[in-house]
Formats: structure tokens, sequence, C-alpha cells
């Protein structure tokens, strides 16, 4: 197997790794707590996995598409902000935005295996995203999951810390709170 093979099943295993993780971190949340927003414009985790699973679906994979198979039209320009405010969906279920993104996953992953090393490292300088190669697609997937990720684990953790706050009145090493 060649080095970029050996690269390739390894970034391949990680995605999928990621979006294991993904459904870990949001496992057993309830919608309030998915809902939750620490201030300003911070996104909740709910909208975190709906634009992770919007742009898979919207972005990537149809780059993904484009990329290896010349005659697929170029995808359309993702704009977070048109997103959130015309698309988002705050009512959508958890189990409908991780069904989705598992089956978006699986998709990009079979392209991923299926390709020789010729294919991954092919240069598309023939699109308005610049010049890139699958292996530059994937390691962008993985980027973006990776940084929802750490963003849905931040929001975790100050849930996790708001719920071992002690109540108001309640008697903690012998003090009134």
């Amino acid at each position: 197997m060649s080095e970029t093979s050996t690269y390739r099943t390894e970034l391949i295993s990680r995605l999928r790794a990621a979006t294991d993780d993904l459904s870990w971190a949001v496992r057993g949340l309830t919608a309030q707590q998915l809902a939750y927003r620490p201030g300003g414009n911070e996104w909740s985790i709910h909208e975190h996995l709906a634009h992770l699973r919007d742009t898979e679906q919207q972005v990537y994979l149809p780059l993904l598409r484009w990329a290896t198979v010349p005659e697929m039209l170029d995808p359309l320009d993702y704009n977070r902000r048109d997103w959130h405010d015309k698309r988002y969906d705050p009512g959508e279920s958890l189990t409908h935005l991780l069904d989705d993104l598992a089956r978006i996953r699986d998709e990009e992953l079979l392209i991923f295996r299926e390709m020789n090393d010729i294919i991954w490292t092919r240069w598309r300088t023939d699109t308005r995203w610049g010049p890139l190669t699958c292996q530059w697609i994937a390691e962008a997937i993985y980027r973006h999951v990776l940084d929802h990720l750490q963003n849905i684990m931040a929001l975790k953790q100050d849930l996790n810390l708001m719920a071992l706050q002690p109540q108001s009145g309640v008697v903690v090493g012998g003090r009134v709170s």
C-alpha cells in the first residue's frame, strides 16, 4: 500500500470516528440542553449539528462528487448567515440530524474508499473554490467536523457545570448558599 493510500485510509477512519464522536457527545441531551446558548450570537448544540449536516449535504458531498465525476455541476456557494436566517429549523429532531449526517458521511466515505491515489491527489483548477484535490476535501471535512465537535463539547461542559452548581438555600459544607 502506498503512503498516499495509507494516509487516505487513516483519514477515512478518523472521519468515521469523529462522526461517531458527535453522536456520543449529544447522546441523552434534552431538547432544552440542545437549545442552550451561552449568549450573544453563539450557537446552540442543535445549531452546530444542523449546520454541520447541511454543509456536508450542500457543500462537501457535492464538491466531492464534482471532484470525482467531471460531468457533475460545481456546487453552489454556501453562506452561513443565509443558512441560519432562512433555512435553519430549530424544531428538527436530533435523531433526524444524526441519521442524515451518518448517511451523508457513509456516502462520502464510500467515494473516498473507492478512489485510487491518482484521483485522491488530482488537482482540479476549474473551480471557484480554488485549486483542490480530493485529499483537500477530506481534510476540510475532517477539520470542519472537529471544529464543531470542539464547540459542542464546550457547550456540554457549560451544561454539566451548571447542573452541578449548588441550588440556593442548600446547605453545602455547613454554609447556606
